[in-house]
């Protein structure tokens, strides 16, 4: 077996083209994504939208280690355009079925060198976006390879405002907010406190002009590691790996045949959009458990890691995993159309996983807790239960702990804590998800990177956390606030689901709001907290407050008819950081979300998309003065057609929700 170390010279460029140009077209023709060789041999891309470039040349390359280069000028050998065009079947998402509708061309390049090194460079053109991938064929000199760096430049053809999240290291969970930049100064922005942080994390989403929207991202993250961008000019960007946590400049070991994956562009003329788009799963690989509709259940969760004892007389002795607690929470669930609940952090041990990684046994409880008493109890009430592990814990046992919690009808986990999205841990993520489809378990990656389509493929994956949710709450005195919440719709829900963890009932406004470990509140109108179950798509939604609290309010009815996932999904209106209106169909009914930022808002919006047919219509609405009384809700009915309006007012950090149930 030879092992050979290459390396792609890239030259930024923007010289008028010198080889043949080979243009892929969005079969609707609005989409063209362009390859060619400059004058020099190097391999660019450009991408643009009815006429518009989005990005200028911008050249491909990969760095391997040390010794060997492809030697320029490369020369095209081949070039295949095909047509793509499939329907399948989502089983948690935005909608029920997605079309994979596309044009690809494989332009397949060999350098000038003795050994006629070959590079394939894919390229897709769909109606709502674009994107491409290297590819290492199998060659007689190339069996294994090292990369130390991907040299994707992305030459954008203005100063345009973007949204983004920034780090300034590679262990992280993704969580943070997603601030408002122009690309020449995403790095020296005044007042920014993370200006110096040197890596922008995806998706990042772009405004072109008022009637073209941009979201960059990847898809298909199949051995290999993470991408981010970092600054190279004005309005330029280059790619940047997450490096082997053990050995920092080398980024991706593999084996050819070898593909990277997909860098994706999805675009559209509002930002909603980008929230309607299938793109991301559409990258990736066709389904991979046959039987998945009989056993994949998406749901909501009953949960008590947020809230605690909130609501619950001292008589009933609350311990917070202990078999009364839990047992109660499953008789709530079972009530309430909960299809799930939730043993967080500590079934298995009291520790701080953020700072104490050792090993700890996932077949132990608590003392206080018998799993199989309340495994069973739970499956009499037919409800499931979720068990949130660490990581590095599964790790070490994966098929003990594994094949325990099947023998027990445990219906999923909740892996927690990976903070990385190196080579190593993006393939951990595969894994865990093949070893959990093999026993008919989900799960939920929290502590996570962000989506990347992998549902698509092994649909028991069902959430992802890599978002900075409510939980901040119980420690931040700013974050979560309205503009954050009304941010991600349009930049980390693109990439796919998110458990932010919504349902607080116990609200707060801007100026009475503080952080607190203890019985938390949120920067939010309770209408918002009911609206973010429809805005925020999730296979499985965590509901942050206690049942002693639900059982109160009239508006939990919204939580108990909310479905686990949505046949289609219309955007009606909105602006990022601003405000944002969703509608969600799920057989005979409408869910219509709306959340805005700080600034109370008037709102009105038709229904045409309802079609012929009439619909018993219930709306939770801020009440006349949310601004100052956040907790409140007004509920009102009426009977509703595509002919008529909803006009109703936000509050300050107020939201909206409405059901339609077809008559």
């Amino acid at each position: 077996m030879k092992l050979l170390y290459i390396v792609i010279f890239v030259v930024f460029t923007a010289l008028q083209a010198y080889s043949q140009e080979y243009k892929t077209t969005s079969p609707d023709g609005r989409v063209e994504i362009s390859f060619r060789l400059n004058s020099n041999g190097e391999p660019q891309y450009r991408i643009s939208c009815k006429g518009e470039n989005i990005l200028e040349w911008s050249n491909l390359g990969l760095s391997f280690a040390e010794s060997g280069s492809l030697e320029s000028p490369m020369k095209v050998t081949g070039a295949v355009t095909s047509l793509i065009d499939e329907t399948y079947r989502i089983y948690s998402g935005k909608s029920k079925y997605s079309r994979n509708f596309c044009n690809e061309t494989k332009v397949s390049l060999e350098d000038a060198g003795p050994e006629k090194i070959k590079i394939d460079i894919y390229l897709r053109a769909y109606n709502d976006g674009a994107a491409f991938r290297y590819g290492i064929p199998q060659q007689n000199n190339i069996n294994t390879f090292v990369v130390s760096a991907e040299e994707t430049f992305f030459n954008f053809s203005g100063d345009f405002e973007c949204w983004a999240m920034k780090k300034n290291v590679f262990k992280h969970s993704y969580e943070g907010e997603y601030k408002k930049y122009n690309l020449s100064s995403i790095n020296n922005k005044p007042g920014d406190s993370t200006s110096y942080f040197p890596y922008i994390t995806l998706p990042l989403t772009m405004k072109i002009n008022n009637d073209l929207y941009v979201c960059l991202s990847e898809a298909n993250i199949t051995n290999y590691p993470g991408m981010y961008l970092v600054k190279e000019g004005d309005r330029t960007l280059k790619s940047k790996l997450s490096p082997d946590v053990n050995k920092a400049d080398v980024s991706v070991r593999g084996n050819t045949p070898a593909v990277s994956p997909w860098r994706l562009f999805i675009i559209g003329v509002d930002p909603g959009d980008l929230i309607e788009s299938n793109l991301i799963m559409n990258l990736n690989e066709p389904c991979m458990i046959p039987d998945a509709e009989s056993w994949i259940k998406p749901g909501k969760t009953a949960w008590n890691w947020w809230s605690e004892d909130r609501g619950f007389d001292p008589s009933f002795g609350y311990q917070i995993l202990a078999n009364k607690t839990v047992k109660y929470y499953i008789d709530f669930a079972a009530a309430n159309n909960l299809q799930y609940m939730t043993l967080d952090g500590g079934w298995y041990g009291w520790f701080d996983a953020a700072t104490d990684m050792s090993f700890r046994d996932l077949t132990k409880t608590l003392p206080e807790l018998d799993l199989q008493e309340v495994s069973s109890y739970a499956a009499n009430k037919g409800v499931g239960l979720i068990l949130w592990v660490v990581w590095s814990d599964l790790e070490k046992q994966m098929g003990k702990a594994l094949d325990y919690y099947q023998s027990l009808g445990i219906k999923g986990i909740k892996m927690d804590f990976m903070d990385r999205d190196d080579q190593y841990m993006t393939g951990f993520y595969r894994r865990v998800a093949e070893e959990c489809a093999s026993r008919k378990m989900f799960v939920v990656f929290h502590g996570s990177y962000k989506p990347d389509g992998l549902s698509r493929t092994y649909p028991n994956i069902l959430s992802y956390e890599g978002v900075l949710g409510n939980e901040y709450s119980r420690w931040s005195n700013s974050l979560p606030n309205p503009e954050h919440n009304v941010t991600i719709p349009f930049t980390r829900l693109i990439a796919g689901p998110m458990d932010y963890t919504p349902g607080s009932f116990t609200n707060a406004t801007g100026q009475n709001f503080t952080g607190r470990w203890k019985h938390p509140v949120t920067n939010s109108t309770r209408a918002q907290q009911l609206a973010m179950s429809i805005v925020y798509e999730s296979g499985i939604q965590s509901l942050c407050e206690s049942p002693k609290i639900y059982e109160q309010f009239p508006e939990f009815d919204l939580y108990r008819r909310l479905p686990g996932t949505w046949d289609s999904t219309i955007v009606i209106d909105g602006k990022i950081g601003e405000y944002i209106i969703i509608a969600r169909k799920f057989e005979d009914e409408w869910f219509i979300g709306g959340m805005t930022n700080s600034e109370a808002r008037d709102i009105s919006f038709g229904l045409k998309f309802l079609g012929s047919s009439r619909y018993e219509t219930v709306i939770y609405s801020d009440a006349s003065d949310g601004d100052t009384n956040p907790g409140k809700v007004i509920i009102s009915k009426l009977n509703a057609g595509s002919g008529n309006k909803i006009a109703l007012r936000m509050a300050k950090g107020g939201g909206f929700a409405v059901i339609l149930k077809e008559k």
